[in-house]
């Protein structure tokens, strides 16, 4: 923390602007998500800083607990964010803003809401002329609908968004903004192309997805594009260069911290020392395997339940909402039923006293 404090006001003190420090801040999301999240906490917290900045400096944060599969403080952050919408002038920053809870849910596995939240951006999105902005912006809106299409549907139709984001994510300059975005979107794309058999196209693609995660020394990424190209090794059965891979990845991931990472590779690891014999390092690894999935299970279910209560209590206000209304209607209602009977009560008394004046008149 005190790190990113003296950098936040050496800053500062070179009056450099709130764009030099998102930038930088950005750039450690995958690479140092800590520091990524302390300097945009302290730019959120300086007092000069407008409703745009604090937005960004809170994506950031969001983002940057993601990468650690921290959702429940990730989700903490994007909510904090949503509530400043209204105030947001820029509509680029709608977008991104949009995009970001988009792929909150899509990690939350709540497609539906996350489907919602992309429509918006992409709409809003569709109003922009082309800018580096719009294709960055694009790209991430295509990558996460591959990632829910993958789910929802199959890989066949993931892999266009897959394309279509690596196509966009292509246009961004200066490259350093589409290191990252491009080695995640070929990462993915390997692993569709896994599922639909294509073994040697999903060997490029995961060698495209390592060669753009080091230019950005991004190393929960070269972890992960590590993790999927041992796969391909594995599939091909070649379990020694898959293990030596694993073994390369596993130093990158821990660095990182990384549990969901960290799982997987060590799953990964069990297995093709499994198929090696070597009893001794597949019953290490499938333990460590078992602890880290239960750790994993506790945190996801405790922010699922913590999103489900939170969307319970907007819906029990709107109830209650419609309840105030229902009664303020039903108030109104009464009132006018009864001053209908009295209407009709006064009404009657005065034919029948008329009645009775014209009998009297009558008898005469």
């Amino acid at each position: 923390m005190i790190g990113s404090f003296i950098l936040f006001t050496q800053v500062l003190s070179a009056q450099q602007n709130a764009d030099s420090i998102i930038d930088f801040a950005t750039n450690q999301i995958y690479e140092n998500p800590n520091l990524a999240i302390e300097t945009a906490q302290a730019l959120f917290d300086a007092g000069e800083s407008t409703t745009d900045i604090k937005v960004r400096a809170l994506i950031i944060i969001s983002t940057a607990y993601s990468s650690k599969r921290e959702y429940e403080k990730s989700l903490e952050y994007s909510r904090a964010a949503m509530d400043m919408l209204p105030k947001i002038q820029n509509i680029e920053l709608k977008i991104r803003l949009l995009n970001r809870v988009g792929g909150q849910y899509q990690e939350l596995n709540v497609y539906d809401k996350a489907l919602t939240y992309l429509d918006e951006a992409y709409k809003l999105l569709e109003s922009l002329s082309e800018s580096t902005y719009k294709s960055e912006a694009m790209g991430f809106n295509n990558l996460v609908r591959g990632f829910i299409y993958r789910e929802q549907m199959s890989c066949d139709t993931a892999l266009d968004y897959f394309n279509s984001a690596i196509e966009a994510y292509q246009k961004i300059s200066p490259e350093v903004n589409k290191n990252s975005n491009l080695s995640i979107a070929y990462y993915n794309k390997g692993n569709c192309l896994i599922t639909t058999n294509k073994i040697d196209d999903a060997e490029a693609s995961f060698l495209q997805a390592i060669a753009y995660a080091k230019k950005n020394n991004a190393k929960s990424l070269i972890a992960f594009a590590q993790k999927g190209l041992a796969g391909v090794y594995t599939l091909k059965g070649d379990n020694l260069k898959a293990i030596n891979l694993l073994e390369e990845a596993l130093q990158n991931s821990e660095e990182v911290g990384d549990k969901i990472l960290n799982r997987s590779i060590y799953r990964a690891l069990a297995e093709n020392y499994l198929a090696e014999n070597d009893l001794k390092n597949y019953i290490l690894y499938r333990d460590k395997n078992l602890s880290i999935h239960n750790e994993i299970t506790k945190t996801e279910r405790k922010t699922i339940d913590n999103s489900i209560q939170s969307i319970m209590e907007a819906n029990s206000r709107k109830v209650e909402d419609f309840k105030n209304r229902n009664q303020l209607f039903q108030a109104i209602l009464v009132l006018l039923i009864l001053a209908v009977i009295a209407f009709l009560v006064r009404l009657i008394l005065s034919s029948e006293k008329t009645l009775k004046s014209l009998k009297k008149e009558l008898k005469f």
